[in-house]
């Protein structure tokens, strides 16, 4: 069963655990802690933007448009967690090397780092899991926020890299 160590407002590690089945209810995680979360931008050379639309079957945000991202487990680096979903979500392998930090931020009950990567993706080529997604898009950097989309706190450090 899936596991992940609760952390702080820094990200910091705090040794609380819970289980994927206790995170799901938020009222089992304590004031001033926070389940992980990691998002992958991946830009292509014509500085667009490639979102996924979730599946409309998700308890989470069903439908909206999103990045490549997840929980991250127990034993993982917010770094191993990006490679990890964007090779589940979207079946593309990415290396530590190619990404960069982005930015860190929190909302009630979570704390998102989010790393970038240049990168040309043929969307044609993705392998979608999809029971997660229903589709894949690249879309201009001012498009983005029109998109019924499951947040962007990252937008304004993305405008700063492109």
């Amino acid at each position: 069963m899936e596991k992940y160590e609760l952390v702080d407002k820094n990200g910091s590690k705090t040794g609380k655990i819970l289980t994927c089945i206790e995170a799901c209810n938020h009222n089992n995680i304590p004031k001033g802690c926070y389940i992980p979360v990691v998002g992958v931008v991946i830009i292509n050379d014509n500085n667009e933007i490639l979102f996924q639309k979730r599946s409309r079957f998700k308890r989470v945000n069903p439908g909206k448009w999103g990045i490549c991202g997840g929980k991250i487990n127990f034993d993982e680096t917010p770094l191993d967690a990006g490679i990890r979903e964007t090779l589940e979500e979207i079946g593309i392998l990415l290396n530590k090397e190619e990404l960069k930090f982005l930015n860190m931020d929190t909302n009630d009950k979570a704390h998102f780092t989010v790393y970038y990567v240049r990168k040309n993706i043929d969307i044609n080529e993705c392998k979608l899991q999809k029971e997660e997604l229903e589709e894949l898009r690249y879309f201009d950097i001012e498009e983005i926020q029109n998109l019924d989309n499951e947040g962007v706190e990252w937008l304004e450090s993305l405008r700063n890299v492109i």
